[in-house]
């Protein structure tokens, strides 16, 4: 048994350090995980640069291990563990890749039990990556390190075994455009709201999250999908996975121009769903003005608390009748869901070129400066 276990410390805003820590026992209802990917997320960048208040108003708890999106290799697994943290309820062994859903719930709050596990748990007790200190035993809280310390309370989604690493850590990204379709197809169908095969989708921002939204639309039927974002590296690979249009904010600088290009592409009437994917606030304007009349608007890049904006919700979204979503989180059921999409689809998207940079622990700064320059798409680290 090794003695120590290396891992990217995040002791606060733009302050990184690769740390030891004793290699962990584990309890009958806990398990480790030999991490093998794990991705920087938008939320990891936010972080980075002080910008720390998650949902609910719950803070970055530093110091930390960072990393939530994460695929591994079972090590070593309690008795009690094995038959409680299947996803679907299968027992899980020693030698499974799993994918690590991050957040811990108390499965028996009011959330819990009647909206199917979403992450509103009343009784919060911890999030893998920024919600748990890495300074209390046993430490391995967060992926960016060579092992992860799954608590009790964890799920774990068995990959199958079909799906490679390279894909499986794309796992929590894309739940969460699974939950934005999932809710947008769910309003009032009689008077034409939510999402219908052939749709138009207007995507603000072409980062991973967006490319996410783009690829599973196209997997659903969307019809025209319009991806507005930066810089030109990235609007090209958006337009390899399948965007009909792209907008480069770079050179169409003004929103209103953005907005009359959308009402160009949409016979003047608006995308029937729009998506906010960038991060910041003053996007939400912008999004809803290209919003038709009856149609959907889902925030989900917003996840961090970016400060407010002004709005005239009496013309942007009642003159509409325009439904609003946010998406916040996932159910740990959507991971299984997702990594049953990756099955159908692999041998027909190339999930795996997402990830355009790999490094490994040693190169913490190089990843977040690659990752923050936006001339990447998906930066991963591989212990």
């Amino acid at each position: 048994m090794r003695a120590s276990v290396k891992a990217i410390v995040m002791q606060g805003p733009y302050q990184l350090s690769l740390n030891e820590f004793p290699y962990p026992k584990i309890l009958n209802n806990s398990a480790l995980i030999k991490v093998e990917l794990a991705g920087i997320c938008g939320t990891d960048k936010h972080m980075y640069k002080g910008e720390i208040i998650h949902p609910r108003g719950i803070p970055a708890n530093f110091p930390i291990i960072p990393g939530h999106e994460v695929v591994g290799v079972i090590e070593n697994i309690g008795k009690e563990a094995k038959k409680e943290m299947g996803t679907l309820g299968e027992t899980l062994n020693e030698g499974d890749r799993v994918v690590v859903i991050p957040a811990l719930y108390c499965k028996k709050c009011f959330y819990c039990k009647n909206y199917y596990g979403i992450s509103f748990c009343e009784h919060y007790q911890g999030h893998y990556g920024w919600g748990l200190t890495c300074k209390d035993p046993p430490h391995l809280f967060g992926g960016w390190s060579e092992y992860l310390y799954a608590l009790p309370g964890s799920f774990l989604a068995k990959v199958p075994f079909e799906i490679p690493p390279e894909v499986a850590v794309l796992t929590e990204p894309f739940t969460v455009p699974y939950m934005v379709f999932n809710k947008a197809m769910h309003p009032y169908s009689l008077v034409k709201e939510g999402f219908s095969p052939g749709d138009s989708v207007v995507i603000q921002g072409s980062g991973p999250i967006g490319l996410a939204h783009l690829i599973f639309a196209k997997i659903i039927g969307a019809g025209q999908i319009i991806v507005i974002g930066r810089p030109k590296y990235r609007l090209e690979i958006a337009k390899k996975y399948g965007a009909t249009s792209v907008i480069n904010i770079d050179e169409v600088t003004d929103p209103q121009d953005r907005v009359e290009e959308v009402l160009k592409l949409t016979d003047k009437r608006g995308a029937d769903i729009v998506i906010e994917a960038t991060g910041y606030p003053e996007a939400v304007n912008e999004g809803l003005e290209m919003l038709r009349i009856l149609g959907t608007y889902i925030i989900v890049g917003l996840y961090i608390d970016m400060g407010e904006i002004r709005l005239n919700p009496q013309r942007k979204i009642v003159s509409k009748w325009a439904h609003v979503i946010g998406i916040p989180g996932q159910t740990y059921q959507s991971y299984a869901a997702v990594l049953k999409i990756f099955k159908q689809y692999r041998k027909k998207i190339p999930f795996e070129e997402m990830i355009t940079h790999v490094y490994k622990l040693e190169e913490a700064k190089e990843a977040m400066n690659k990752a923050l320059s936006e001339e990447c798409m998906k930066v991963v680290f591989k212990p």
